[in-house]
Formats: C-alpha cells, structure tokens, sequence
C-alpha cells in the first residue's frame, strides 16, 4: 500500500509538470527546510532576501558549513545570494536598493552588491542583528552586545563616522529588531526582554509596551517591520511563539495577536490564530501590507542548545481584510539533472544545499513499476550530485523521486534514447 501511495503521488506530480499545473512546487512535495534562521527583507520586487544566524541560539555553530544570505524569489526559487557570513543576523536595503547584512559573528557590518559583500565598518559595532536606514541615508545598528543603538554617517558612500544615538538598559536589553516610519522614527524590539522601544530623530527612546513571554534571562523578540499605510508595527516574539501587531494611531498603542496559538510548531491554519510557531524571528511586511513573512524553526526544543535550524518560511495572508490565514512557503531547491536525453548516464545534482543525512532516489516507468532504486545516498557539504547508469533500461520516458524517508522532496522525469 506505502509503495502504491508513492506510485500515485509521482504519477500525479507528472501531470502536474505535463500539463503547467500553478502549484508545482507544493504538489510535487518539494522540501521548504533550509538553514536560515536570521532576519528577513523584501526588495522593491517582491524578491525575500533571508540571512542564516546560525544553528544554535546558544552555542557555536560547528556544522562545517557557511552561513548564506539566502534570497527567495517571487517563483520560490531558492538561492544563495551571498556566501561566507559567520552570522548573517539582520539586513535592510537602502535607498540605492543596495542589501546591507550585518553579522554578529565577527561584529561586523557588509554592504552586498551582486551577490559579493564588502565589509563596510566595525567601528562601535558589538554584536550586531538589525538594520534600518533613515531618509537621509544614515544607518542605525541594533548593538545587541552593548545595548545600544549605533549611528553610522555616510559621504559618498564612505562611512564618515559611528556614534551611539540611544543606549541604556534595561530600556535596550540586547536590541534584535529595528524598523523605521516615514518621519523618522526609529522602532525596537528587544530580545532579552519584551520591551516594544520608540526612539525620536532626536535619540530619545521610550517604551512603547511590553510583549508578553519573555523574562529578563529569556528571549523574547525577535524583529519587526513598519507599515506605513496603516502606520503599524508587526512584531515576531520568540518567548511566545506568536506574531502581533501594534497600531501607533491609537493614544495608547494596544498589542494584538494576529497569528499563533502560543504552542511551537509549524503547523498551518486557515484561521492564523490557531497556527503554531517556533521561536519566530524575521518579519518582512509585504508593500501592500496584506501578506507578512516569517520565518520559524523546525526544531520545538530547548536542547541542546536551543537548536534554530532548520527553518521554514511561513506566509500570514489576509491582514488588511481581516481573514488571517497561515501557510508554508515551499522553495524549489533547484535540482537539475543533465544530460536530458540521456543515452547511458545521467548526472542528478542539487544547486543548493539540501539538509539532509541521506537520501534515497527511486526510477519508475509511465506505467508506475519501480525499474531502479538506489538507497542511503551521502551528500557532500549538503549537496546531492550522483550519476546514474540507465544503460540497462529500454528507451521510454521515466519519472524519477527523490526521498528522505518517506518524504518526497523532488520529482521530475527523464527521457532515455
């Protein structure tokens, strides 16, 4: 019966493929884990650009592997955009549409043009996470390591100076997320306690409200976008596992949950507020402010270390209408198989890093009859790349499936000559 439920899953991803069927991505089951655990930004087209914090909120990351800025584009195709951070935390785009990334790891600002960073400046920098820029140009760096907001100038592109611009806990206590509105009002959100902080142009903070759930040796938040339209925060909290809101019209801000239930998961819902969350992090608002992304981590435990990857993209939807609802966001992993046609051998291999111990791949024929199957197949550097002899088979055409466990994680079909 598990066989004939593969058989039926794989021959209705063909007819997907065949036929140009719009949700090819979800109905042929691709994967939407990837290690990307830091903040979150949307590009004047739509494009996700996603940092990678690191694997553990409280240890080391040892995996061997770098920590990418990750974008995701308006197809779901999933790429690394920049390579090689120690902790690729908070980012944000400039007037220029340039994505600047900070990175915690090595205290250290870089500014990423055409996939290749440049380090931008250090200078007051400790532990940096998020970004914001003001209309003059001005940057402002969440300092989580001196709980401070940092100021850094710029003449003709050339950092001019770095100045603390508002400082002090337990008002600032480990700063994580910055946004910004249109007058130049600077937004917080504090990771080691629940602290909403709105600091003026002139550097005077002052606290908005507290989210509930975090505890001053805990985490809490994680960060927040501004909306202008509605001149309204949405704010990820960690401790809570649930996304909120804050309008800034009222005389006194209120906080509203506008998606999670409070229990850490990932598990979608038509009503949002029955969709779980775990630990999320970053929030990149949509430009008509109906659509907020997220992004959570699959792991729902504290040990060890409190684990952060891998992760997956969820998509709030409904926000202006009111008809909140919470689905994943599944990114095609980019798998290409060459030569197609093939003669004897063909060579089956993922561009982007898969995230898995093994996999296992399975070769049927139009009618659904398993013709080869190659098992417990090791990935280099989180990269699948095998050829596979096909000198045996008649000429046809034949599907192939790419499993982990008993997951599918990619389909697709090749034409034997």
């Amino acid at each position: 019966m598990k066989h004939l439920k593969h058989i039926v899953s794989t021959m209705i991803a063909f007819l997907a493929i065949t036929i140009g069927y719009s949700q090819e991505a979800s109905t042929s089951s691709l994967t939407s884990n990837f290690n990307g655990s830091g903040g979150l930004s949307l590009d004047s087209e739509g494009n996700l650009y996603i940092g990678d914090f690191g694997d553990f909120l409280s240890a080391g990351d040892n995996d061997g592997l770098p920590n990418n800025v990750w974008k995701l584009d308006t197809n779901l195709s999933l790429t690394i955009f920049s390579p090689g951070f120690v902790g690729a935390s908070g980012n944000a785009f400039d007037s220029e549409g340039t994505l600047y990334q900070s990175d915690i790891g090595n205290s250290s600002i870089y500014k990423i043009v055409n996939g290749v960073r440049t380090f931008v400046t250090s200078t007051g920098i400790s532990a940096p996470v998020g970004l914001a820029f003001d209309s003059q140009g001005n940057l402002f760096v969440c300092n989580c390591g001196a709980n401070s907001i940092q100021k850094i100038t710029f003449t003709l592109g050339i950092v001019t100076s770095s100045s603390t611009f508002a400082s002090g806990a337990p008002t600032f206590f480990c700063p994580n997320g910055i946004t910004i509105d249109e007058n130049n009002n600077l937004y917080v959100s504090n990771f080691s306690n629940g602290n909403i902080v709105k600091i003026t142009p002139a550097g005077i903070p002052s606290i908005l409200i507290t989210t509930p759930g975090g505890t001053t040796s805990g985490p809490s938040n994680g960060h927040l976008d501004y909306h202008q339209s509605t001149n309204t925060l949405f704010i990820a909290s960690h401790g809570s596992n649930r996304i909120y809101s804050l309008e800034l019209d009222e005389a006194l801000p209120t906080l509203n949950t506008i998606a999670g239930s409070g229990i850490r998961g990932n598990t979608d819902n038509e009503n949002a507020l029955l969709a779980t969350f775990s630990r999320p992090n970053g929030v990149a608002v949509t430009q008509t402010g109906d659509s907020i992304y997220i992004n959570s981590a699959i792991p729902v435990t504290n040990f060890p270390s409190n684990p952060l990857n891998p992760q997956v993209i969820r998509l709030i939807k409904g926000v202006q209408s009111g008809n909140l609802s919470v689905e994943s966001v599944n990114p095609s992993l980019n798998f290409k198989t060459y030569p197609n046609p093939v003669k004897d051998k063909f060579t089956l291999e993922s561009e982007t890093p898969v995230y898995y111990k093994d996999l296992d791949i399975k070769l049927f024929d139009l009618k659904g009859k398993l013709v080869k199957e190659i098992n417990t197949i090791k990935l280099t550097n989180g990269r699948l790349k095998i050829e596979i002899d096909l000198s045996s088979l008649a000429a046809g055409t034949y599907l192939y499936t790419i499993y982990n466990d008993s997951d599918i994680i990619k389909n697709g079909k090749l034409i034997k000559e």
